[in-house]
């Protein structure tokens, strides 16, 4: 038991060991990828800004919080961006002719699912963390709060990581329907209020949005932060937590069934 726990621990840190070297050596590519999300927060500050000069709120949301509506959104696109390292670390493995010796070794796929996971926290986690501290700086919570909210990015980690995982055996087995693929979880990401609050819009896309898991996987980060409160929130957005760890639970294990599926129907396509 114990030799098949050191094991597996030394499968995944070899992984992660692995795809954090091969990343490391495109540098410009890495730093661009940390970056890009910045974009997506200056606008909306600059908005926001100029938008509590003429009203005190959209909904919980004031000039003395808005901060952390943008600044947990680029932490969140840091995370999202998981879905792409699953599908470059293993275009790699499959380029590099080495992905057959892995999936065919003694080895388990989950192995292969918390290798990228960890190599992908690792990569974002000074830009990360940076932004947590400034966030914390501008809204001060308990160390409760910051502990809980950290658990929750770690759920939303896991949660796309499972995406990544479907999304990495069609760069296997099928390539041309990854772009396919990238269309719907775009269009959910649009629809998700990443970036302005939902009382901002009008009543017909706040519909939409409410159709929108995305919408409630980040909303709760946000809400947690600001209540700075665990019991409030959770007797206040018990919705929001069930929808969070359930998905935090399947999307791993539906995207092991899928990969494992996949991969024994058409195994590793070769152009």
């Amino acid at each position: 038991m114990l030799e098949s726990v050191k094991e597996d621990f030394s499968q995944i840190f070899a992984i992660a060991g692995k795809n954090v070297k091969m990343t490391l050596r495109f540098k410009l590519n890495l730093i661009l990828s940390l970056l890009n999300p910045l974009l997506g927060i200056v606008m909306p500050l600059i908005i926001l800004g100029t938008l509590f000069t003429f009203t005190e709120n959209f909904g919980p949301w004031n000039k003395e919080n808005f901060v952390v509506y943008q600044f947990t959104t680029y932490q969140i696109m840091l995370i999202f961006q998981i879905v792409s390292r699953f599908q470059t670390s293993i275009a790699l493995e499959k380029g590099l002719n080495t992905l057959t010796m892995i999936l065919l070794a003694p080895f388990k796929k989950i192995n292969l699912l918390f290798g990228i996971f960890l190599s992908h926290l690792a990569l974002i986690s000074i830009p990360f963390v940076t932004f947590f501290i400034i966030c914390y700086f501008f809204y001060p919570v308990s160390i409760f709060t910051v502990f809980f909210v950290l658990f929750v990015f770690f759920l939303l980690a896991l949660f796309f990581s499972g995406i990544g995982l479907v999304f990495g055996v069609f760069v296997i087995a099928k390539q041309r329907l990854v772009n396919l693929l990238n269309y719907p979880i775009t269009l959910l990401l649009m629809f998700s209020c990443i970036s302005l609050p939902f009382q901002f819009f009008p009543e017909n896309f706040q519909f939409i949005v409410k159709l929108n898991p995305f919408y409630y996987l980040f909303n709760i980060i946000r809400l947690i932060w600001i209540e700075d409160n665990i019991i409030i929130s959770f007797s206040s957005h018990l919705g929001y937590f069930i929808i969070v760890f359930l998905v935090a639970v399947i999307s791993p294990i539906f995207g092991l069934k899928f990969f494992n599926y996949v991969y024994e129907k058409y195994g590793i396509a070769v152009y």
